[in-house]
């Protein structure tokens, strides 16, 4: 109700906040204020008003703090997150070092870092409940490197295979995974170990070492002289379904039970990340869950075949598989670099747009308080 022709008159008048109703005149006169309605207004007196709007103030006040705090617990690193940022770095120039000086040594060099990482990482999912990745391929991939590095170097069958899925799969992932090298976060750097340090060493081994090196110690290379095609997809598809088997069974089955109720798997995790996908769609599609699960191994296995195409080009050609590791350790570090980037960046964004609502909050009630008939008493 808006009236200025009168000096008495309520130029606004706040339905909500009207609480003197019963004493306006509701006649002719729809906004004179009796006598009684202004000894009322006279009671909330500027005093009054200065403590609400210091309330208004603090309250404010008190917000920017806690925006503060919040942008402050996002943007700063622990003490240990710092510290592993550090050792990553040096790491990763010591990785370039013994490449270059001593080759013979980077496998001994990534079985230390392996036998550091892996205990955290098992710890860790465990802790999240997260234990079932811990049986998927780039793991099974890791140990069968061990094992040829360690106990059977002299198995041309157990080097094709490390070779085929380090160099394809487990690279391929990286893309596909977007994995990303994050150096402050302990997960995410051990997650582009696994999946970037096996193609290296692979490199290393049978391009950086000696021949004469490698005739004594990795006697199964030696005995390779030019990648047989159909040889390597056949070996490869062996140690393949020897995990693929044992995953489902020990998994898929007998840990049906603890997946229902809520525990992930990669299978899981995948049907509902790519539900959108046309082959998401597809495998969610089928009506039994035996279904789904015999089509997303064949469909995995597809891509383990694709991904082997170019082994036999990395294993005769220095340069290209330097090239193509080289790709993908910058491909993880671009991911890196994106998570910190946008994944940072959109948090202290969600932090501004909460602040700005709450300033906007604070200012339409600032308002109210300004021109509610309490206040506009006193002018």
């Amino acid at each position: 109700l808006r009236r200025s022709d009168s000096a008495t008159s309520v130029s606004f008048i706040d339905l909500s906040k009207l609480i003197f109703a019963n004493d306006f005149d509701f006649g002719f006169n729809l906004d004179t204020m009796k006598s009684k309605t202004k000894e009322t207004f006279n009671i909330y007196n500027p005093r009054q008003r200065s403590k609400d709007f210091i309330k208004i103030q603090e309250v404010f006040n008190q917000r920017l703090v806690k925006f503060d705090q919040r942008i402050h617990k996002n943007l700063q690193s622990s003490s240990t997150e710092k510290l592993f940022y550090a050792i990553a770095v040096f790491l990763i120039a010591t990785a370039g070092f013994v490449i270059g000086k001593y080759p013979n040594y980077f496998p001994h060099f990534h079985t230390v870092l392996f036998a550091v990482l892996m205990p955290i990482r098992f710890y860790s999912y465990f802790k999240q409940s997260f234990q079932y990745y811990l049986a998927d391929l780039c793991y099974y991939v890791n140990i069968l490197l061990m094992l040829f590095i360690w106990v059977f170097p002299h198995s041309p069958t157990l080097f094709v295979s490390v070779f085929s899925l380090s160099l394809g799969t487990l690279s391929f992932a990286v893309i596909t995974w977007r994995n990303s090298l994050v150096l402050h976060s302990i997960e995410k750097t051990t997650s582009s170990f696994i999946h970037v340090m096996p193609p290296i060493t692979m490199f290393v081994l049978v391009h950086e070492l000696d021949p004469d090196y490698i005739k004594s110690r990795y006697p199964a290379i030696a005995s390779i002289d030019h990648w047989n095609f159909v040889h390597g997809i056949f070996w490869t598809s062996i140690y393949y379904t020897l995990w693929q088997v044992s995953y489902h069974y020990f998994i898929t089955i007998r840990k049906k039970e603890q997946i229902d109720k809520g525990k992930v798997t990669s299978f899981t995790y995948l049907k509902k990340r790519n539900r959108k996908t046309p082959l998401g769609k597809f495998v969610n599609s089928l009506p039994y869950l035996w279904m789904q699960t015999t089509a997303f191994t064949l469909i995995q296995f597809g891509y383990q075949l694709l991904t082997m195409v170019f082994c036999p080009i990395w294993f005769k050609y220095k340069h290209a598989c330097g090239a193509f590791v080289t790709f993908i350790f910058i491909w993880a570090s671009y991911n890196g670099a994106t998570y910190y980037i946008d994944v940072f960046g959109k948090r202290l964004e969600k932090e501004v747009e909460k602040l700005r609502q709450e300033i906007n909050h604070l200012q339409q009630a600032n308002e109210k308080l300004q021109f509610s008939p309490v206040a506009r008493a006193q002018n």
